[in-house]
């Protein structure tokens, strides 16, 4: 039986909010408490890839739901079979595997995990300006403090477009195609061809970590097809099922067979429920429009580059961070776009505004933010 001692439960305050509390979300907008509307160009950290209250997504999830909710591993279902002939059409060349979990942490670690079984080898290399994620092998690859007291392999952390340092000694080389968090940072032109060298003359094998850069972010399926340079192993996440948790290892053929099965397992990744969400968000990305309205807002958004207060427009598709002077900092443009209605967001650069809105987002919506960002006044 209950007592009746006093007992209470808050929320661990591990985010700094905005003063935004949304009510209800749809499409590209969000409204607050008010009835005010936002247009929403943060897209959830690159999660809305269909948009919010996709309702195709909520119609396909309700009928997985009352069909086969929840199945254990132990048994075949058929969401598997739909996911795997949605996603087959748009994977970079070749044959591939994958493993389904539920983040992109936890899918970057069974990438790790799985290149250190195959090559037999201890040493992982990382880059300044990365982030794979909190968890301990996710936080040991990523530049940032970390609250482990040590890591489980050991990491050689180099300088953002560098070679040296790759050698025999290196299970994989993992990386974002363009560093989100750091400020959108992307590669220098021919490295991730001369990495994918270096790796194959080392014997390491190259992972993407595509977590934001994927699921057509860049106008393209996979960054891998932008930068026209496919790795040996790659991740996904956030933007891969629309909103629903999903992380999503994907392997080549002839190195899965290099390793064990037993090295990889989940409670509910690859459950029915994430799997048709997966596979509805595949199916709209092979919509050639669909990629090609992607391209064309990003093409409208990188016009804000001819605005006195934008240095340069880094990035691709609608993964965008505009780097602004010296004399504005992203928080002061991202407050005023607040009040203006407009929601963005930061990084860890000061000065760089991040953009990644659902992939949804139209011409005109992307005309509107431009023309309302055009607007902004900043005393000196």
């Amino acid at each position: 039986m209950l007592t009746c001692e006093r007992k209470s439960l808050t929320e661990f305050p591990a985010y700094q909010r905005l003063d935004l509390p949304v009510v209800r979300a749809r499409n590209c907008f969000l409204q607050d408490a008010t009835g005010r509307s936002f247009l929403d160009m943060y897209g959830g950290h690159c999660v809305n890839t269909l948009g919010a209250g996709h309702s195709a997504l909520g119609e396909a999830l309700l009928s997985q739901w009352e069909e086969n909710s929840f199945v254990s591993n132990l048994l075949p279902h058929a969401a598997w079979d739909t996911f795997l002939e949605a996603m087959t059409p748009l994977l970079p060349e070749g044959d591939w595997q994958v493993f389904c979990s539920n983040s992109g942490a936890e899918a970057n670690e069974n990438a790790l995990k799985l290149a250190l079984s195959i090559t037999g080898r201890s040493r992982v290399v990382a880059f300044e300006g990365a982030f794979h994620g909190r968890t301990a092998a996710a936080a040991a690859v990523s530049d940032l403090a970390s609250p482990w007291p040590q890591t489980p392999f050991p990491v050689r952390q180099l300088p953002w477009g560098e070679l040296e340092g790759i050698d025999q000694s290196c299970a994989a080389v993992l990386l974002e195609p363009i560093q989100s968090l750091a400020g959108v940072v992307t590669p220098p032109a021919d490295w991730l061809t001369a990495l994918k060298d270096r790796c194959r003359k080392v014997g390491a094998l190259l992972i993407f970590d595509e977590v934001q850069t994927g699921n057509g972010r860049l106008g393209f399926p996979w960054a891998s097809q932008y930068f026209q340079s496919i790795p040996d192993l790659f991740t996904t996440a956030k933007g891969a099922a629309g909103g629903y948790p999903i992380g999503l290892t994907f392997l080549k053929n002839e190195l899965a067979e290099r390793a064990p099965g037993s090295l990889c397992g989940s409670t509910f990744g690859g459950g029915p429920l994430a799997l048709t969400a997966a596979a509805l968000v595949a199916k709209q990305l092979q919509q050639p429009e669909f990629l090609a309205q992607v391209q064309e807002c990003s093409q409208i958004l990188q016009t804000v580059g001819e605005f006195p207060m934008v240095q340069k427009v880094r990035g691709a598709g609608l993964l965008l961070g505009f780097e602004l002077t010296d004399a504005i900092t992203a928080k002061e443009v991202r407050n005023r776009l607040l009040e203006e209605g407009i929601l963005t967001g930061l990084c860890r650069h000061p000065n760089v505004l991040r953009i990644c809105p659902p992939l949804s987002l139209n011409p005109q919506q992307a005309q509107d933010f431009v023309t309302r960002f055009a607007s902004l006044e900043f005393s000196p």
